[in-house]
């Protein structure tokens, strides 16, 4: 077996990918007051946040994320705590942060995300002191 061309093989393929990503179409849990869409990378890099709300879309980054050791911040979310998938090994993995996201007039967005595995939630400050929560759009 000749280790160079699959050593090729696998550097085409990552390389193929690494400008590759994957788009989460998020919506209000109740009512469509707002609506949200998060790109993230297929291997690395960082998550880009588009979030339309009263007329204005805010975007940025993801901020940096932490695991959710405590599980704290999944129920804060509304995952479900007897949420279980068998046999994934990652199954627990939450990750948690948050970002600024600034509209073209300036104004800012102070939203929090948490991740798990593809699937991404939101809950942002709304300027009226209220909070918006997204989760994946369900067909």
């Amino acid at each position: 077996m000749k280790i160079a061309p699959i050593a090729l093989a696998l550097a085409v393929a990552t390389g193929g990918l690494s400008g590759c990503t994957q788009t989460s179409l998020l919506k209000t849990v109740s009512g469509n007051a707002a609506s949200a869409k998060v790109e993230s990378p297929i291997l690395a890099g960082t998550a880009r946040i588009a979030v339309s709300l009263d007329g204005k879309t805010y975007v940025g980054a993801a901020g940096e994320a932490h695991k959710d050791t405590t599980g704290e911040q999944a129920l804060r979310f509304g995952w479900d705590p007897t949420h279980k998938h068998p046999y994934i090994k990652q199954e627990m993995n939450f990750l948690f942060g948050s970002t600024i996201l600034k509209a073209p007039d300036g104004t800012q967005l102070a939203c929090d995300h948490l991740r798990h595995g593809d699937d991404w939630r939101l809950r942002c400050k709304r300027p009226d002191n209220g909070e918006v929560v997204l989760q994946r759009a369900r067909e």
